[in-house]
């Protein structure tokens, strides 16, 4: 009879709702799975099952006050610098039953959650994969600068081919420059909202269609001068892509050597560009833009078959390609969306108000200054070159595009050296502070100034041994040194935009590099003149003393204010997550999920 009657209990219990369990049955199994819980590691369930994505440790919705002075507790502390782990285990009864306004565990398919090896709290792209993308992305960035070096070798047969002045030449060069600067403004709009994949094929399209029409139409001035601007504007959208791309697949400790391989493509067309150019315009100058439809081709039907999306508001980690051949087929435009618990907070939705606010954050507008500062400096020295080459040292085209090798193998060099020594120094930033210190985007912005002195030392070398006719090598030489210090600088700025703002990484770098190309059309216009009038050695001189007063003496301000205007932003911030907005007062994205 009692076998009977338990039975009979046991069978209602099972046929029972959870939720009409008593609180002390529901407490007494807590416990007891608490207490298994110490001493099985397989029953572990992990909390990101259940709860939105964690916000990230770049995330500016990390971002919090400094703790107070009196507040010496070593574990509030770590909560609240250090970065927060995507993976909890349970340990309070509160945390075994679903919250009401959460999606139930069943409706998730197993394996839903992101992969706890070591590289997958970030992203679920294999490390071989994220090389790949990371190499496409650094070969479409290598295209826009290059169609504006490229072009520069062949302005003497284009003023006999089109029957027009230097002058008037030279403008389809500033045109270029203009819309380079500011198309990515328009991209990145884009970019950071529907995703980086259909960009990518829409812009290098436009690309392709314009060199194709350069290389056939007749020799029309008005049509160079428009179909430039859209050869510009097809490919300013994958600079400030690739550097959005380069966020989405790797966590910010590594991300600054990975922006210096990534900076390797912008940074190689203008040096690569006049060597490929000096060789083709001596068979044809159409060949130029011919060369380009060609290379563009190949590169726009590689991203259309094998480049998946990254952009994490839509897939996340990119579990959802794990699964998936790398062979695109059918291939599509656009891509799937991941399931909405895997992906990552939506960005705010760009407006001009927005990017005015992300320019004005005194971090962005200075590293931006600073930026055009020294690209001005380095387009100086590229313009005035090829003069000083061939009428100094008589050299001939191709001898002047070989002459560009130099300061090519200095920003690669620049590139690499400086990416790694910025991660190196977070690194051991890390390991002496401990491993829960969060170590802030400004960190990165000190290790500027090596860049910035090695720059003006050969700024100011390269005016002086021209201006003496010294030995060719040695002036070579000195254009090395200021490509290597520019590009150290510039690889350390980018990592510090994209970890400033991180789910505005494309709109932020776009941001960096809006007055680099409007800087280096200036100079291209006003350096001849001053080289006629001061000579190459005062001209030169003065803009290594602006470099060195101007950039110089920002690096220094960002390293003394920058706390201060972190903990205004974070104190801004804050009070407009408590005011329910998307966005705080800045305007500046704030990142984290938002309430559903």
């Amino acid at each position: 009879m009692v076998r009977f009657e338990l039975t009979v209990q046991i069978g209602r219990s099972r046929q029972s709702s959870p939720h009409r369990e008593s609180y002390s049955q529901s407490r007494s199994r807590s416990r007891s799975r608490t207490r298994h819980h110490r001493h099985s590691s397989e029953d572990r369930i992990p909390l990101v099952e259940r709860a939105s994505p964690p916000a990230r440790d770049d995330d500016p919705a990390s971002i919090s006050l400094p703790p107070s002075p009196t507040d010496n507790d070593p574990k509030k502390q770590a909560l609240l610098s250090g970065p927060r782990s995507s993976y909890q285990p349970l340990s309070t009864s509160h945390n075994e039953l679903p919250l009401p306004n959460e999606p139930s565990l069943a409706k998730k398919p197993p394996g839903s959650a992101p992969k706890q090896d070591g590289s997958g709290s970030y992203t679920d792209f294999p490390p071989l994969r994220r090389k790949f993308i990371l190499s496409v992305i650094t070969v479409a960035g290598f295209f826009g600068p290059l169609a504006g070096g490229i072009y520069l070798p062949a302005l003497p047969v284009l003023e006999k081919e089109f029957n027009a002045s230097a002058t008037a030449i030279n403008v389809t060069v500033s045109v270029f420059m203009m819309t380079f600067a500011f198309g990515p403004l328009f991209w990145s709009t884009f970019a950071d909202w529907k995703g980086r994949r259909p960009l990518y094929l829409i812009s290098l399209a436009i690309y392709v269609l314009a060199n194709v029409l350069l290389s056939a139409v007749p020799a029309n001035y008005g049509a160079l001068v428009f179909l430039r601007v859209v050869q510009a504007f097809g490919s300013a959208s994958v600079v400030s892509m690739g550097a959005g791309t380069v966020a989405d697949i790797t966590e910010p400790k590594g991300r600054a050597f990975a922006m210096s391989i990534f900076l390797m493509g912008p940074q190689c067309g203008p040096v690569l560009g006049p060597v490929l150019g000096g060789a083709l315009a001596e068979a044809n100058w159409r060949w130029i833009f011919g060369f380009l439809a060609i290379s563009g081709g190949i590169l726009w039907l590689l991203i259309l078959f094998y480049l998946p999306e990254t952009l994490r508001a839509r897939v996340g980690g990119g579990r959802i390609y794990t699964e998936r051949s790398i062979f695109f087929w059918p291939p599509s435009i656009s891509s799937p969306l991941a399931p909405s618990w895997e992906r990552g907070p939506p960005p705010p939705i760009p407006t001009l108000k927005g990017y005015w606010n992300l320019f004005i954050y005194p971090p962005i507008g200075i590293v931006s200054l600073n930026t055009a500062m020294l690209y001005s400096t380095y387009f100086a020295i590229a313009v005035q070159l090829p003069t000083e080459l061939s009428q100094r040292y008589k050299w001939g085209p191709s001898g002047v595009g070989a002459g560009f090798l130099a300061v090519g193998v200095a920003m690669v060099v620049g590139s690499l050296l400086g990416g790694r020594a910025s991660d190196w120094r977070r690194a051991r930033a890390v390991k002496q502070l401990g491993e829960g210190t969060k170590i802030d985007p400004e960190f990165r912005l000190v290790d500027q100034i090596w860049g910035v002195l090695i720059s003006v030392f050969g700024t100011l070398l390269y005016g002086w041994l021209v201006d003496g006719s010294k030995h060719p090598a040695a002036v070579l030489f000195a254009t090395f040194l200021t490509g290597f210090g520019m590009n150290w600088v510039f690889v350390t700025t980018t990592a510090f935009l994209t970890e400033c703002v991180a789910q505005q990484a494309a709109g932020a770098f776009a941001l960096g590099n809006l007055l680099r190309n409007p800087g280096a059309a200036i100079a291209s216009v006003v350096t001849p003149t001053l080289v006629m009038k001061m000579g190459s050695g005062w001209c030169f001189t003065g803009l290594a003393l602006l470099d060195l007063l101007l950039v110089g003496s920002a690096v220094i301000l960002l390293r003394i204010k920058c706390p201060g205007w972190r903990a205004e932003r974070a104190a801004k911030m804050q009070v407009g997550k408590k005011a329910g907005g998307s966005g705080g007062p800045t305007g500046i994205a704030q990142g984290g999920p938002r309430p559903s």
